[in-house]
């Protein structure tokens, strides 16, 4: 019997640590402030007070700590660049500093955890000195964030440069075909006899198909031009299907000034031909809202068929290769601005894709 073997995720001792130093650090070069400046013997005092003082030192450094990393995992997340409005930055860091450091001082002095000798001096020594040591390991956090920013965009342009060199070779291998798929097209339109007029009509259609699929796979098309492809896809699918299957289409008219990548939702249209059962019922729509373009296909299926297949109704969908194409290119030429989800129901599956302009 085999057994699989998991990797253990590296654990980062400076992540684990590095809070605890520096709460250290921050907390000793107080007491040298403190103590030697009023000529006292360094960390003269009950020891207890100090140890105190020294945990509480450690503690503010971990809750700053993982109160920064998440910002600025945030932060980084949602800039494509660098973030340079440095000053607004640093302003946030220290007001948390404030918020955060005095408040824990003074119940701690109010519970006898330590003991500030001179009041109002000695808060004011605290932030002195606090302050910029924390504003300094804010520093230190975010050029960590940043190194790993560019690292992984460095990895993913690598990545990119990988994947086109492939996408290149593929279309190097690949140039040939559509000159020949048109050749053989017209070849076997001439050999219909001029009296079979529906099959040199499907002909037509599938060349204006392909020469559309093929020539403007890469830029963009207006939405007019997307939907008059659409409409002729639908039309020649029809034709090869019973006569049992009614297609009900609303597509908006006004698309002005709206342009898109081509063939995105082809696939999801093909989908709804191919498993249509039941009713032979496909409804297609295609909206718009502001800025978002609303697209919606649902076809009507046996309900002991998706029973068949142990899917739960209404549960996730495994998507064949088509749609897994189609979320890759969505991911590369709209990333983050789309929102694409199906759901089963006893004899009905529909999709939804939404994409933000």
């Amino acid at each position: 019997m085999m057994i699989a073997r998991t990797s253990q995720p590296k654990v980062n001792l400076i992540h684990q640590v590095g809070p605890a130093i520096w709460g250290i650090v921050s907390f000793n070069i107080l007491r040298i402030v403190t103590d030697l400046t009023k000529k006292d013997e360094f960390w003269s005092g009950g020891i207890r007070i100090h140890a105190n003082g020294l945990m509480i030192s450690i503690a503010i450094c971990y809750i700053i700590t993982f109160m920064w990393r998440n910002g600025l995992k945030k932060l980084f997340s949602r800039a494509h660049d660098i973030p340079t409005n440095i000053m607004t930055e640093y302003s946030i860091c220290l007001f948390q500093v404030i918020v955060i450091l005095n408040p824990i001082i003074f119940i701690s002095e109010r519970l006898g955890w330590i003991y500030m000798g001179d009041g109002f001096i000695d808060y004011i020594l605290v932030n002195a000195i606090y302050i910029p040591l924390l504003l300094l390991y804010y520093t230190l956090l975010r050029n960590e964030v940043i190194n790993k920013s560019l690292t992984d965009s460095r990895v993913h342009i690598e990545q990119i440069k990988a994947d086109k060199l492939g996408t290149d070779l593929q279309l190097l291998r690949s140039q040939y075909h559509p000159h020949f798929l048109f050749n053989a097209l017209n070849t076997i339109y001439f050999q219909v006899d001029d009296s079979n007029t529906v099959a040199k009509r499907s002909l037509e259609q599938l060349s204006e198909l392909l020469r559309y699929q093929i020539y403007n796979v890469d830029d963009k098309v207006s939405l007019d031009q997307e939907i008059t492809y659409l409409t002729s896809y639908i039309a020649f699918q029809q034709q090869r299907l019973t006569e049992r299957l009614t297609v009900y289409t609303d597509f908006d008219d006004e698309w002005e000034g709206l342009a898109i990548f081509p063939l995105l939702f082809q696939p999801l249209i093909e989908n709804a031909f191919k498993y249509v059962r039941g009713e032979y019922k496909i409804d297609i729509s295609l909206k718009r809202q502001g800025e978002e373009i609303i697209f919606k296909v649902s076809n009507t299926v046996l309900e002991h068929t998706v029973n068949k297949q142990g899917i739960p109704i209404g549960g996730p969908v495994k998507s064949g290769s088509g749609l897994t194409n189609l979320i890759k290119r969505l991911d590369l030429l709209y990333p983050d601005q789309y929102i694409l989800r199906s759901k089963r129901e006893p004899q009905l599956f529909s999709t939804e894709l939404i994409i933000n302009l």
